[in-house]
């Protein structure tokens, strides 16, 4: 007989996976949760380091899942160190602390640089997505084969949901991606590809794969540029490449922006984030080509936050307005989710049945779920799909989640479109959980 968790995954083929009688799903979900505690509880040290301090010893209700929730931070707890001076070995222990992934399984015998780090992790059966940030560390958040396989899962089922789109190589294909790299949304793009767009007709952005250590590098001088403590040289240096890597991704987003304009009246797939899709439109608007002018099978994928605040407020309404008429897909999603909580046909963000939804006061100690209604606070879930590590989170997203039946006729829960960074609402943003989160993996790297 399957597993709880097995049934919630499956509802991902059953037609309309967010229409599930409430009181059926909140049992279901709750039987899931406890499944995934006692199985994680056993696989990764900081979950059971931290239920066993905080004295959780099983699932009886939602508010034992707060105090085991990890901080959105919990996944760049490592030194940077550990990277800077080659301590593959402690960096690989550092993230078995956090992952489902044993020290014996990944040899790291003669790693080079990150980026060799990570593609010894796959090479043992796993997948270690990262996030980027501003601080010169990334997020390495685990997926085994199984997570990979319901992704392609979700993908197949519920792309352009509530309308969904059959997988048909029918379009031509632009990823404003790389060719390669640990990165969700690199290899969602990829998938897409496969499954929308004709064999042979997929244009990138670069053939170069994307490369973790670059990333870090260019972060961590950043940083130390704005602390004043980088050499002239060091400067020179990263202005004088920082130049010539944006004018090599200028020429190849000319080349692309040329390729749509020409062939902006068959079906099209255009995949980026945020931030590249607002620089194509605005170059194919001065190309001459007007917004709603794509063909109307056009599939748009696009995502990423703005929590740097580099594109206007208006964005959104900015890609509405260009991509008029096309099948996008529209959600509120983090890479530590499997998934995204998909838009209906009201605008709302439908929370997947696998997933479920927290959401606490804003220092992410108190849960503030009612029963029904709309409720305020920090945006926290447990995702008991996942396999390759805890899906227990706190993020940095202030939102609305409403409790009651959708406008749309569905069930809720939904997330409603006014989504926030706590940081952007003034001061700092600090989970209380997260100093002591750090503390434990601190202790397990050097212990």
């Amino acid at each position: 007989m399957p597993s709880t968790r097995e049934q919630i995954r499956t509802l991902v083929l059953s037609g309309d996976p967010f229409d599930q009688p409430a009181e059926y799903l909140r049992e279901l979900q709750l039987e899931a949760a406890r499944e995934a505690f006692a199985a994680h509880r056993e696989r990764i040290p900081l979950l059971r380091t931290r239920a066993q301090e905080c004295g959780v010893h099983e699932i009886t209700g939602l508010d034992d899942l707060v105090p085991l929730l990890f901080s959105h931070t919990s996944y760049k707890s490592y030194p940077v160190s550990l990277i800077t001076s080659g301590r593959w070995d402690r960096l690989l222990r550092w993230y078995t602390t956090v992952s489902a992934v044993e020290p014996g399984d990944v040899d790291v015998e003669g790693v080079r640089d990150v980026d060799e780090w990570t593609d010894r992790i796959t090479a043992a059966g796993h997948r270690p997505y990262f996030t980027s940030g501003t601080s010169g560390k990334v997020s390495f958040l685990n997926c085994d084969a199984s997570d990979l396989s319901f992704l392609r899962d979700i993908l197949e089922h519920l792309t352009c949901w509530p309308d969904p789109l059959s997988p048909e190589p029918t379009r031509r294909g632009y990823l404003l991606a790389p060719a390669s790299g640990p990165m969700r949304s690199v290899d969602g793009f990829r998938w897409h590809a496969e499954a929308f767009a004709r064999p042979g007709e997929t244009w990138l952005l670069t053939e170069d794969p994307m490369r973790v250590s670059e990333l870090m590098s260019s972060a961590l001088l950043r940083r130390r540029m704005a602390e004043g403590a980088a050499t002239p040289q060091e400067i020179s240096s990263f202005e004088a490449a920082s130049e010539a890597r944006e004018a090599e991704m200028g020429t190849a987003v000319a080349r692309i922006v040329d390729d749509i304009a020409a062939h902006r009246h068959e079906p099209l797939l255009i995949a980026g984030m945020n931030n590249q899709q607002f620089t194509l439109i605005q170059a194919l608007r001065a190309r001459g080509v007007p917004d709603g002018s794509l063909h109307p099978d056009t599939l748009v994928l696009s995502g990423g936050g703005n929590k740097g605040r580099v594109l206007p407020d208006d964005y959104p309404a900015q890609f509405a307005a260009f991509y008029d008429g096309v099948r996008r897909v529209r959600s509120y999603g983090m890479t530590e989710l499997q998934g995204s909580c998909l838009a209906c046909e009201k605008g709302d963000y439908h929370v997947p049945p696998w997933v479920i939804p927290l959401v606490l006061d804003e220092s992410g100690e108190t849960l503030l779920n009612p029963e029904h209604g709309v409720m305020e606070g920090r945006f926290a879930f447990l995702d008991v799909s996942l396999s390759g590590r805890w899906g227990g989170l706190i993020s940095g997203d202030r939102v609305f989640v409403d409790f009651s039946p959708c406008d749309c006729g569905r069930a809720g829960p939904t997330v409603l479109p006014d989504i926030r960074r706590y940081g952007e609402l003034g001061g700092d943003d600090k989970i209380t959980c997260a100093a002591t989160l750090d503390s434990y993996v601190r202790g397990m790297i050097h212990g």
